[in-house]
């Protein structure tokens, strides 16, 4: 299944990888360094998969999978990270991230979860936005952190 994808990542190495290696096997490859560079490739065509780094320079790869929500895309949005914690991870499957990687990644597996993606995405609805997350991700240069209201103390 050719498809368009989306490879947001603030390092050139993995954004030229990627764009070869997917290209070669026959999807559509746009990359993107920064987050709003990502957006106005979103204001640009429609994808079908969004490989999205958390730590970006100029915002948080998480924020992507907001905007799918708020868009209404039935776009799916794998997550991938140099440095996952247990947040990140539970946050980004909250937000509906179809996988969330752990880099270095190699090729096979990330190709694996790139089908699975695509084939989920022939099956699933777009995300509501009615629902508002129930839990706030922040992110800087040193990494991410994400908080539940749930888990905060109403004393």
């Amino acid at each position: 299944m050719q498809a368009n994808i989306l490879v947001i990542d603030d390092e050139e190495s993995i954004r030229f990888s990627f764009q070869r290696f997917l290209s070669a096997v026959g999807h559509h490859v746009i990359t993107a360094e920064k987050y709003l560079e990502a957006l106005s490739e979103m204001d640009a065509m429609e994808f079908d998969l969004i490989l999205a780094d958390i730590i970006l320079e100029d915002g948080c790869g998480m924020d992507i999978l907001r905007e799918v929500v708020k868009r209404n895309l039935k776009t799916q949005v794998i997550i991938m990270t140099a440095y996952p914690t247990t947040e990140t991870e539970d946050a980004s499957h909250r937000m509906q991230a179809v996988n969330y990687l752990t880099k270095p990644l190699r090729q096979k597996g990330l190709l694996y979860s790139i089908d699975l993606a695509l084939q989920a995405s022939q099956t699933r609805q777009v995300r509501t936005k009615d629902k508002p997350f129930p839990f706030s991700v922040s992110c800087s240069r040193n990494g991410c952190s994400a908080k539940s209201q749930y888990l905060e103390s109403n004393h």
